[in-house]
């Protein structure tokens, strides 16, 4: 399935990857991003990157959803929707010191961001 997306351009997987998020089928989410990591076809964008981390926060998957943390840390604080998906992933995953960290951390909070650590 990933060779047919990427026939078409990232955005393809990107919709994919939302569509599969919104059915629910968060497993698949996660797989796909892992063939994408071992075919190292390309550096996933941030709105990949964002899908896998909802994922993660809607299954509980606290442990993978750091690993891709770890991976993309570097990125973190020079995009606000990906520190909003971090925080939010964190809460949900029922995380709350590493929630708050990184919301501390950032510095253009977004109303999103506040409403994660609200829950």
């Amino acid at each position: 399935m990933i060779d047919r997306l990427y026939e078409g351009s990232s955005i393809n997987l990107t919709n994919e990857l939302k569509s599969l998020n919104d059915k629910k089928q968060f497993k698949k989410t996660l797989a796909i991003l892992d063939q994408h990591d071992k075919n190292n076809i390309t550096t996933p964008s941030n709105f990949l990157i964002t899908q896998g981390l909802q994922a993660c926060a809607q299954m509980g998957d606290l442990q993978r959803g750091k690993i891709i943390h770890n991976r993309i840390a570097h990125r973190v604080k020079d995009d606000i929707y990906l520190s909003t998906t971090l925080v939010q992933m964190y809460m949900e995953c029922n995380d709350s010191a590493s929630g708050q960290s990184l919301f501390d951390s950032t510095k253009n909070k977004t109303p999103s961001m506040y409403g994660s650590m609200m829950k």
